[in-house]
């Protein structure tokens, strides 16, 4: 047990008159402790589930990322440069992964794109290590390992628990708990290998604003957030979509109207070979077409500094065309 901790959880857990949310600097030396000491696995789920009840507030938010950033900066990082960080945490559970094609095809394109996850076993959801896993892509473990794809493939996937553990343990926290944590924003949020943009994927209303105040207050050069499917940075075609964007000291909001007017998602679908399919050019899927164009679109836009919809659409069929379709095939080496 920390004793250091327990003012943390007294400032949370005062009563309705006496609790209080954590200053910037109270919530970077919480999550300094969690990470650095040992605090008691009853102190981290009463100190996380206090936030849970009335979510995180930016400051909280701001706090817990410095401390992550500050804590992974000690450990081994890549030799490349990463222009690209892409977490993916949610999983898929009524559509197929489909952003993943888009990631591919920026880093097809000579973008350096990291994605790191966390997979939740038992739930219902398709996870980007299990979709890389069936098309025989390897899996990073180590700094050396990024660095290596990234020289081959422009494009790395790393496990949370392989960033580190103790990450990986408090995002597990969720079986024992039974609901999510603010860790699920931190991650989101921490970008462990600094690149130069970086793409925020959410699920509930108000946690887009909250990613787009942190990332003012952390100064993050650029950085794209919108509320994905189920959570994910994918941009669902059926829906209008609203981006938020910091770039070079500039947040700003901008809206994009739903691409499919119909509903073209095929939940009783999750087939990988879609993916690969359409990837090979062999199958278009109606579907996947358009949550791979939109979404490539949004991200490309942040990357290359395009701002209007249709010139984001332009670059993204252009990035698409000369995507190499013999790099991704189920079963088969990438």
């Amino acid at each position: 047990m920390s004793q250091a901790f327990t003012q943390f959880v007294k400032i949370l857990g005062r009563g309705r008159k006496g609790a209080r949310s954590l200053t910037v600097q109270e919530a970077e030396q919480a999550m300094w402790l969690i990470l650095t000491t040992s605090v008691a696995p009853e102190q981290m789920g009463a100190f996380w589930m206090l936030i849970r009840i009335r979510e995180e507030t930016v400051e909280e938010t701001v706090g817990f990322t410095r401390a992550t950033r500050r804590f992974l900066a000690q450990q081994s990082a890549p030799q490349q440069a990463v222009q690209l960080d892409w977490p993916s945490y949610a999983g898929k559970r009524n559509e197929l992964p489909w952003f993943l094609l888009s990631a591919l095809a920026l880093a097809n394109s000579g973008v350096n794109t990291v994605m790191h996850g966390h997979s939740f076993r038992g739930e219902e959801r398709i996870y980007v290590d299990q979709v890389l896993e069936a098309f025989n892509w390897p899996l990073c473990e180590t700094a050396e390992e990024l660095d290596q794809q990234l020289a081959e493939r422009h494009f790395a996937y790393i496990s949370l628990a392989n960033i580190h553990p103790k990450l990986s343990e408090m995002m597990d926290l969720k079986y024992i708990l039974g609901l999510r944590s603010p860790v699920n924003t931190v991650v989101r949020m921490m970008n462990p290998f600094s690149a130069t943009h970086s793409v925020h994927g959410v699920f509930h209303k108000g946690y887009d604003s909250l990613h787009l105040e942190a990332s003012e207050q952390l100064e993050d050069p650029s950085v794209l957030i919108f509320r994905g499917g189920n959570g994910e940075a994918e941009v669902n075609p059926e829906r209008d979509v609203v981006l938020g964007k910091r770039q070079k000291g500039v947040s700003s909001w901008t809206g994009w109207p739903k691409a499919e007017q119909e509903h073209k998602r095929r939940k009783d679908n999750l087939d990988l070979s879609r993916l690969a399919e359409h990837w090979q050019g062999k199958c278009i899927d109606p579907f996947g077409e358009q949550a791979v164009r939109q979404t490539l679109a949004s991200v490309a836009g942040l990357v290359f500094g395009v701002v209007s919809h249709d010139a984001c659409l332009n670059l993204a069929d252009e990035i698409w065309s000369q995507r190499d379709k013999s790099a991704l095939s189920l079963g088969e080496a990438g």
